[in-house]
């Protein structure tokens, strides 16, 4: 069996891990929380497990942070966020409990000043009339006037999915404000986020589609639209989140991005790079004593209209040992990692005309057609063994760079105007890499990765 164990992505030592959540700079570190079954590898129990780092490179693990432990949160620590006030950090999550098979959500907070010990404070707002109980994810946000509000993904009763807008002048005491944004096409709406970005406004939603009559998702997608609204007020006109949005991400693992502001004022975004179904993840756990990680932390920029992302610099400094790059044939060139930990960037002097890498063996592949205008990647199914494909649009591609993991891939192209990442389920010994297309050697640039601190484990 190939190492699935990731070595530079957050991945718990066992069990499963979901969300991202929490996110904040504080007390001088980087705090990453997330959805954490600490017990099995399924998702059974839910609790918030926790990552922190001086430098975004190099991670201690903490340990569980909160436990599922309140007559609220008994049935699950769902997802939610974090915001410093006044010197604490606050992180404010949804508490699920059932009750005859019936589902309680509500919107809570814990507390923390040293960064170890959490003091819950309860709920703070329960669901509002006029929606489910599908009303989960709060994201909480501080306004220029020094108040606060809330965006919590949710589901109407008419069964369409929206994001409720709650406000507090002190972070602590909350009040249901107003629909701030709604679907048409979709049953329900998770993990929102909103921030400003080089002068405009970008609302990050998840789209989920539900058989409401079952009470189960059928297909979900993390998504991104300008608002014109900027900040939120207790008045104004929903959001229509089914027109103008684009996707956050075109691989095949992706979702429930969340961001947060770090001490340099950057814009930072982690998800969850998974989107199996459940027969893939009996597949890919299978013989591991843990399942799934987060991206690589991506740093947020607009241009044109358009949200790029790339790695942040610390980053880079992971490359070691160059990779010397052959020529195969008249059109082939070729590198042979040690490791499948490599970092790969292709910027030749003129656009490609033509374009196509594989990796592994052709476990998976990635390919530009410049008259379809598309880049498709393509990787085999480890259930059925066929292969699967995703596309992405694009007029015109001059830059690529691959991160390669273990077990994954993300794929930055034209400097982070578009993304693919991908879980890669290792089974070949081949660690070649075959390029073709109108390059050179000297446009391609190949190091191996330096391993993160941690354990390793098969």
């Amino acid at each position: 069996m190939r190492l699935k164990k990731q070595q530079y992505h957050l991945e718990p030592p066992r069990g499963l891990m979901n969300d991202p959540n929490g996110l904040a700079y504080f007390n001088g570190r980087y705090y990453v929380f997330f959805q954490w079954n600490r017990f099995s590898k399924n998702h059974s129990y839910k609790e918030w497990g926790l990552f922190t780092s001086k430098d975004l490179l190099h991670w201690d693990f903490e340990g569980s942070a909160l436990l599922p432990d309140q007559t609220y949160d008994q049935c699950g620590v769902y997802s939610g966020s974090g915001c410093v006030i006044d010197d604490q950090l606050y992180l404010f999550y949804t508490g699920n409990a059932k009750k005859d098979g019936r589902r309680k959500s509500s919107q809570c907070i814990a507390v923390t000043r040293d960064g170890h010990r959490f003091l819950k404070l309860g709920c703070v707002l329960n669901t509002p009339e006029e929606y489910t109980e599908h009303f989960r994810d709060p994201k909480v946000l501080r306004t220029d006037s020094g108040s606060y509000f809330m965006l919590i993904g949710a589901q109407k009763k008419d069964g369409r999915g929206a994001i409720a807008l709650c406000q507090s002048d002190d972070g602590l005491s909350w009040h249901y404000s107003r629909v701030y944004a709604q679907s048409r096409a979709c049953e329900m709406i998770e993990c929102p986020d909103l921030f400003r970005l080089d002068g405009s406004y970008v609302l990050i939603f998840s789209p989920q589609t539900r058989n409401n009559q079952e009470d189960i998702c059928e297909s979900s997608l993390s998504a991104y639209k300008l608002v014109a609204s900027g900040e939120p007020s207790s008045d104004g006109c929903p959001e229509d989140l089914d027109d103008g949005y684009s996707l956050m991400d075109y691989g095949f693992d992706f979702y429930a991005p969340q961001t947060f502001t770090d001490e340099k004022g950057r814009q930072i975004l982690f998800a969850w790079m998974s989107r199996m179904d459940d027969a893939q993840e009996a597949a890919f756990g299978q013989d591991s004593a843990g399942i799934h990680c987060l991206t690589m932390p991506r740093e947020l920029h607009l241009k044109n209209g358009k949200l790029y992302q790339l790695p942040p610099k610390e980053l880079y400094s992971m490359r070691g040992r160059n990779i010397p790059v052959s020529r195969q044939a008249s059109s082939v060139l070729y590198a042979k990692p040690e490791h499948r930990q490599f970092y790969l960037r292709i910027h030749p002097r003129h656009p490609f005309s033509s374009f196509s890498i594989s990796l592994y063996g052709n476990e998976v592949s990635i390919a530009f057609d410049p008259e379809k205008q598309w880049i498709c990647l393509t990787r085999k199914h480890w259930v059925s063994g066929q292969p699967e494909y995703r596309y992405c649009s694009l007029r015109s591609l001059s830059d690529v760079e691959i991160w390669s993991d273990s077990s994954s891939l993300e794929i930055f192209l034209n400097r982070g105007e578009a993304v693919l990442s991908s879980r890669i389920c290792p089974e070949s010994d081949d660690l070649g890499i075959r390029m073709s297309g109108s390059m050179n050697e000297s446009d391609i640039k190949i190091y191996e990765l330096n391993h993160m601190e941690g354990e390793v484990y098969e």
